[in-house]
């Protein structure tokens, strides 16, 4: 009689034995969760586009925003060096590889413009400033009024592209030759240095007759005729 009240005894006993031991086990005490998966590796973010140009327009950045001076013509100067350095390092670059007569002489003339041009900002600090060029002086106070011009060049240079490296080249030096434009008009502004003034005026100038050529050139040249 008594028996099969035994057995339900047993049996429920047995069910809650198996129900601790499952509660207990490692797999339960380790369930999956957000953290968890958390630590999986996560997909590496997309590297930026490489092209021929790259280390020295990186170089250029770098070196432009590092360069300051006592006031706004001297940091004029000093950032005017490495940025000339930039179009002459990307210049003959184009040099090695484009077989086009007219972004050969161009980029020819831009290596020669912009040798001279550094020379004579190297001679104005020299003899203004009494430093040599590349040093930044202590507490330079100029660099703000150039901030917005270097990263709108900085923007507009790394987004410049072209089906090859001529029309890369040209399309950076666009962007290149605009920075020093604004950056010029920044220093005309600013400073009552005659010689600054002077080098300003001319770099306006000569800057937008080169992006007046550059841009006729990638009119001419057409993405779509290869």
């Amino acid at each position: 009689m008594f028996t099969p009240t035994v057995t339900r005894l047993s049996l429920l006993a047995a069910g809650c034995s198996v129900l601790v031991l499952a509660a207990c086990s490692p797999a339960a005490e380790r369930p999956a969760t957000p953290e968890a998966d958390a630590s999986a590796p996560a997909s590496e973010p997309m590297a930026m586009t490489q092209t021929p140009f790259s280390a020295a327009e990186d170089k250029m950045h770098e070196a432009m925003m590092a360069a300051t001076g006592a006031d706004a013509g001297e940091t004029w100067a000093r950032k005017m060096i490495p940025h000339h350095q930039g179009a002459l390092d990307m210049s003959q670059i184009v040099l090695r590889d484009t077989q086009d007569a007219d972004i050969r002489r161009m980029a020819q003339k831009t290596v020669e413009m912009q040798t001279t041009d550094i020379a004579e900002l190297r001679r104005w600090l020299e003899t203004r400033v009494g430093a040599a060029a590349g040093a930044a002086a202590p507490g330079g106070g100029g660099e703000p009024p150039f901030a917005p011009a270097e990263a709108k060049m900085k923007d507009a240079m790394m987004s410049a592209t072209g089906a090859n490296t001529d029309r890369m080249w040209a399309s950076k030096m666009i962007a290149h030759h605009q920075g020093a434009l604004d950056m010029s008009q920044v220093a005309l502004r600013e400073s009552q240095d005659a010689g600054i003034r002077r080098m300003a005026q001319k770099t306006i100038e000569m800057q937008t007759a080169d992006i007046g050529e550059l841009r006729a050139w990638l009119q001419s040249h057409p993405a779509s005729a290869g």
